[in-house]
């Protein structure tokens, strides 16, 4: 019962992480707004979209290798780390070598501020790569400090630098830049990260030209697949947007974008309990009872997910009507079709870690490509005939079939109980509440009412079924 409790104890964790750091840019907005022009405010977005593109591709992926092999194999965990930060290192030096594309004119004037961009990038990158390090090592109480302190710092330079002395773009850059480098900081001294760094760096030089490969090797073939899945997974959830806006026109592409907005909260959620679910995956690794912990940990998502996919959907026209205004009101009816696919995407997620911690992360790249080829097939034949929410359900079956193909292969690497008999019946009223609310159809709020209170009933039978109900009732027995 131990995994559970932990894997609980740091889901807490990452949500604290994770408040810190949304927390802090909802406060920024309206100060960058305020203080910014229209142009410079873009800038700033423009360097953010950038940094999240760029950042896989130049340092490998190495992050994400990084936490799977210290957790793996703890006698060389400093060796895994002093690689993984001369990695970080050399993709500085490379995102500075190629800062003169910059100058293009799609990047709207970010190449006159590349100095401050490299920095920006390399403090992001840093931060990331301590933050994976660290909860690879299990210091998971040192990521929100450092989170929580990354973020003061930030807000507090933010608002000296752009509020009180003008600095616009220039004083973003140092602001982002600085609140994350005294985070690094914390982790290189109070995490023991530098200590870490430098002693691995030190048996590295001992080492042999083959046995340094032998450390690498495996670390890139298990991080190189995820570079393309991370673009993959962009161009499958962007790809509809260019058609919507070819085609219908950039009104129809901002609805899209409006209505997006509230199915993502399934994303935000996931992706807290993600870092929390991959750490435990990982220590798992290897033992006879890991497909059932895979099984009973689904069980819950499956039921907590559909649950609140379902309640989103229905109570869809009153959160629309808070968090979209104008005439961006009018796209909620889009709502209930992007959930499913932001569904899809979560359960498709969930079984990327069956890979990840296996270590066989190249069909993880294979299913999102497919996925991505789906979108690009789908959408411009359904917009024609449904408009934007036939974009809305390309996504849809585009997430369903990477969800799909995943759940069929992953058997080979671990056997996943997925609960067919309660996830089938729920996806079918998903989708009827889905057809339902998006086409007003008569009565469409009773249908959707009836859906969700179904869903709740099923989803109530299949956790009082499962394990985690019988080790729960086991506990309170000792108790």
């Amino acid at each position: 019962m131990g995994k559970y409790r932990q894997l609980v104890l740091n889901t807490g964790l990452f949500a604290l992480n994770a408040i810190a750091t949304k927390l802090i840019t909802f406060i920024l907005v309206p100060l960058y707004t305020h203080f910014m022009s229209a142009g410079e405010y873009g800038l700033t977005d423009m360097s953010l979209t950038v940094i999240s593109l760029v950042t896989p591709l130049a340092t490998l992926s190495i992050a994400e290798a990084a936490v799977r092999y210290i957790v793996g194999d703890k006698q060389n965990e400093a060796e895994y780390a002093a690689i993984s930060f001369g990695i970080t290192l050399i993709s500085v030096i490379f995102v500075a070598l190629m800062t003169p594309v910059l100058d293009l004119g799609a990047f709207g004037g970010l190449g006159s501020y590349k100095v401050w961009f490299i920095l920006a990038y390399a403090t992001s990158a840093f931060l990331n790569l301590c933050g994976e390090v660290a909860r690879g090592r299990g210091e998971v109480r040192l990521i929100p400090v450092c989170a929580g302190v990354s973020s003061v710092v930030t807000l507090a330079s933010a608002i000296v630098l752009i509020g009180g002395m003008g600095l616009g773009v220039k004083g973003y850059f140092i602001s982002v830049s600085l609140g994350p480098a005294l985070a690094i900081c914390i982790y290189l001294s109070t995490g023991d990260l530098g200590k870490l760094v430098l002693s691995g760096g030190r048996r590295l030089f001992h080492l042999g030209g083959g046995e340094i490969l032998s450390i690498v090797r495996p670390m890139l073939a298990y991080a190189l697949p995820l570079i393309p899945n991370n673009l993959f997974w962009w161009l499958s959830s962007g790809i509809n947007r260019l058609f919507i806006t070819g085609i219908l026109g950039i009104a129809a592409s901002g609805m899209f974008a409006a209505a997006s907005k509230i199915p993502n909260l399934l994303n935000t959620v996931y992706t807290v309990f993600q870092q929390a679910w991959q750490l435990s995956a990982f220590q798992e690794s290897g033992r006879d009872d890991i497909g059932k912990f895979f099984s009973s940990v689904f069980c819950v998502l499956q039921a907590g997910m559909t649950v609140l996919c379902a309640l989103l959907a229905l109570f869809s026209p009153l959160f629309a009507s808070v968090m979209l205004q104008g005439e961006t009101f009018q796209a909620w009816p889009m709502i209930s079709v992007l959930l499913l696919s932001n569904l899809f995407n979560v359960f498709a997620s969930f079984y990327g870690t069956v890979y990840s911690t296996t270590m066989h992360t190249s069909f993880i790249m294979k299913t999102t490509m497919f996925g991505a080829i789906s979108c690009i097939v789908l959408t411009p034949l359904f917009i024609p005939i449904f408009g934007v929410s036939g974009a809305c359900a390309a996504s849809a079956i585009g997430q369903f079939l990477v969800f799909t193909m995943r759940t069929i292969d992953a058997r080979k690497y671990i056997r996943v109980n997925v609960g067919w008999r309660y996830l089938t019946p729920t996806l079918v009223l998903l989708i009827v509440q889905a057809v339902a609310t998006s086409g007003q159809l008569n009565s469409w709020h009773a249908i959707s009412t009836f859906c969700t209170v179904t869903i709740v009933a099923l989803q109530l039978v299949h956790i009082a079924h499962s394990d985690i109900a019988y080790m729960m009732a086991s506990m309170l027995k000792k108790k």
